[in-house]
């Protein structure tokens, strides 16, 4: 499967399409994918939309069925002079089952978050989603 990247860390190119975010070290890859049986069944990847030209570097939205449609706001924060520790942020106004893959480039670490077909997503507010080095 092949998927629309929010980079807020764009490594340059790459197989998939990466949008940068603005974000000065460009250290963060996200990821997202979903799949539901609803309405007859239909998957795919989540399409990025970067907000750097509103002056938005440390997150995005992401589409899924039409890019006037935004599904869900994204964001990672550094946390690490708070609890040693960067942080991540959705909130998705939906109910398909999708995946979020966060990817730390610079220690390969990953992080990944999953919501259910049917169930309406809730917040996700991780202050411990990635150790600081």
């Amino acid at each position: 499967m092949a998927y629309d990247t929010l980079r807020i860390a764009a490594l340059g190119a790459a197989a998939l399409a990466r949008l940068g975010l603005g974000a000065p070290d460009r250290r963060w890859q996200v990821e997202v994918s979903f799949e539901t049986a609803q309405g007859g069944g239909t998957s795919g990847s989540g399409h990025a939309i970067p907000l750097a030209s509103l002056g938005v570097s440390n997150g995005g939205l992401f589409w899924f069925f039409g890019r006037n449609n935004p599904e869900m706001l994204l964001k990672v924060l550094n946390g690490c002079a708070a609890n040693q520790h960067f942080w991540v942020f959705s909130s998705a106004a939906t109910n398909v089952d999708f995946t979020i893959t966060v990817k730390d480039t610079q220690t390969g670490r990953i992080r990944t978050y999953r919501n259910s077909d049917r169930v309406p997503a809730a917040p996700l507010q991780d202050t411990r989603a990635l150790l600081c080095p």
